[in-house]
């Protein structure tokens, strides 16, 4: 699941975009907090009311939420995930007009929220600080309650390109197929010799005669020591790198780590 989020402004542009059908298959109101407003001009038009006593230029806080296109999500898991964000974002209950609109595009189900940041008790706009990170977190914490596929992470899709350059895994069909090589890793121990060893095996898959370790370096950030458990490695750098571990998932058969990274095989493309 990937949650975008936007601070922006624009009443009217906001309501003519979410009950535009255009390219949408469908258009569903999923609900409208403010009682006195019976579609969504009425509700952008009361939140354009209450912002306007205030400085605030950009008063609209908008996210989508975007599950994959083979999951579908109840209303009452659309309102969960909605509680938390506004947990994560410092919106009280009940003191933010808020709009949630279902759209349904190419078969795929994805959600619009928008919230006034305006408060209703003190009159004051909230700001919800760094609220993409805070977006990601929701997401990651969500995905575990509601038992949710996670989407793979980008440093995940480099390790994945330099292991199909390799030849150790094939993509095919828009899966992953593991080559079994009897070179198995064992978690903890280092690497003795690099890839290009075994590159002779499969004569099939042209390579270059040297072809150097794979190494992950990621730079350290301040923002990691606030990063959330589901987005940490399942294990040390020191001990194996990411590209390593995919690798020794793949030949082991272990679909839980590969879920850790954003990645769900068909369970036929084991080979046995």
């Amino acid at each position: 699941m990937i949650i975008k989020s936007h601070i922006r402004g624009g009443y009217r542009a906001a309501a003519d975009y979410l009950k535009d059908q255009g390219l949408n298959e469908k258009v569903r109101i999923l609900e409208i907090s403010d009682p006195y407003a019976k579609n969504l001009g009425e509700a952008f038009h009361n939140m354009w009311v209450v912002a306007s006593n205030t400085r605030a230029t950009k008063p609209l806080h908008h996210i989508s939420i975007n599950p994959f296109k083979d999951e579908r999500l109840t209303d009452a898991q659309v309102l969960k995930i909605v509680e938390r964000c506004e947990q994560k974002y410092g919106y009280k209950l009940f003191r933010h007009q808020r709009v949630i609109v279902e759209h349904i595009k190419d078969g795929r189900q994805h959600f619009h929220v928008v919230w006034n940041r305006v408060s209703l008790m003190t009159g004051a706009p909230v700001w919800p600080g760094h609220h993409w990170n805070k977006s990601k977190q929701a997401a990651r914490e969500m995905e575990k309650e509601l038992g949710l596929k996670r989407p793979m992470p980008r440093r995940v899709k480099w390790a994945l390109n330099q292991l199909i350059r390799t030849g150790r895994i094939v993509k095919s069909g828009g899966y992953y197929r593991v080559l079994r090589t009897g070179h198995q890793p064992q978690i903890g121990q280092p690497r003795k010799a690099p890839l290009s060893q075994f590159a002779g095996r499969y004569s099939a898959l042209p390579r270059p005669a040297y072809q150097p370790p794979i190494r992950i370096r990621r730079k350290r950030r301040k923002g990691d020591r606030n990063m959330p458990d589901s987005e940490k490695m399942p294990v040390r750098h020191s001990e194996m790198s990411a590209a390593e571990l995919i690798a020794w998932a793949f030949e082991n058969g272990r679909a839980d780590i590969l879920a850790q990274f954003g990645i769900y095989p068909s369970p036929e493309y084991f080979e046995p």
